[in-house]
């Protein structure tokens, strides 16, 4: 697998250098904040959906068809689990590093080992909530949820940095549906669901916002730069790998009306914009890409 490059016109400098991204002592105090964070939104599946309580309350002739296939996705999505575990195993233990890379590798691996976590506990209630609630039988959701996850999932960066805003957009993009179809479904154990899942992806968000905010406070405008490039050509991570992908993603829009794809990137570039306030950044030229 090749890597992804930034556009000619958006060219690396020093402060840019990969092998310095991220910083030791930054990484260490976001990766504390993060865990601490973790620890305190801890949830179980079980607590949200007990199968007597599920099952007597749920009105399903209150779903629509996109809302149905909406939650599908959703969940084939936070499913995929295997396929992202075994990319970031690959690129995050790659022999032919540094030492200090290494030590830089291990870090981000606690973060992602509990990361992982936490999107397996999305799979794993709403794989519990269809099929404890009537609207899917086990074997129907298992023999689907097998076929979504047949295909192999490739990371579209292997750089630190690159990646790492790359999954800021991708996890803010998650919470910020997540918090839209919370909104847009009338069901209240889904609701109650979805706002828990929402709340992690935010916290995943944050982490990645603040190792690049923190890492980049001297030349907000390289991150600047960094972000346009990687948001012009931005993809969600099963785009290539979801049976009819199209459809799939007509649906969750329509099950989210209030859901702006475009508030993903707004939201970033308002966070740099903010830091270089706090940082006392002067000049800071917010770059608004092509998409």
């Amino acid at each position: 697998m090749t890597s992804s490059t930034l556009p000619a016109d958006v060219p690396l400098n020093p402060e840019e250098s990969e092998h310095e991204f991220p910083r030791e002592a930054t990484l260490e105090a976001v990766l504390q904040d993060y865990l601490r964070r973790a620890d305190r939104m801890t949830w179980s599946p079980y607590d949200l959906v007990e199968q007597e309580k599920v099952t007597g309350l749920i009105n399903k002739s209150t779903f629509t068809a996109e809302q149905l296939s909406a939650v599908k996705t959703v969940l084939f999505v936070e499913d995929h689990l295997p396929g992202y575990l075994a990319e970031y195993l690959r690129i995050l233990t790659n022999p032919d590093v540094k030492d200090e890379q290494h030590s830089l590798n291990r870090k981000v691996l606690r973060f992602t080992f509990r990361w992982v976590g936490e999107e397996d506990r999305h799979s794993h209630v709403l794989e519990r909530y269809l099929v404890c609630s009537g609207l899917m039988a086990k074997e129907e959701l298992d023999a689907e949820m097998t076929r979504e996850r047949r295909l192999v999932y490739q990371s579209p960066y292997e750089g630190m940095l690159d990646s790492f805003v790359y999954l800021a957009m991708q996890e803010k993009a998650t919470h910020l549906y997540y918090k839209a179809i919370a909104k847009d479904i009338q069901e209240p154990i889904l609701k109650m669901c979805l706002t828990r899942m929402g709340a992690d992806e935010a916290s995943h968000s944050a982490f990645f916002y603040d190792l690049l905010l923190e890492g980049f406070k001297g030349n907000l405008d390289a991150l600047t730069r960094r972000v346009t490039a990687v948001a012009n050509q931005f993809k969600m991570p099963v785009q290539s790998n979801l049976t009819n992908y199209r459809r799939q993603v007509l649906n969750l829009m329509r099950a989210a009306p209030s859901y702006k794809h475009p508030d993903v990137l707004g939201d970033m570039m308002t966070a740099i914009d903010k830091a270089s306030k706090k940082f006392s950044t002067e000049n800071l030229q917010l770059i608004a890409p092509a998409i």
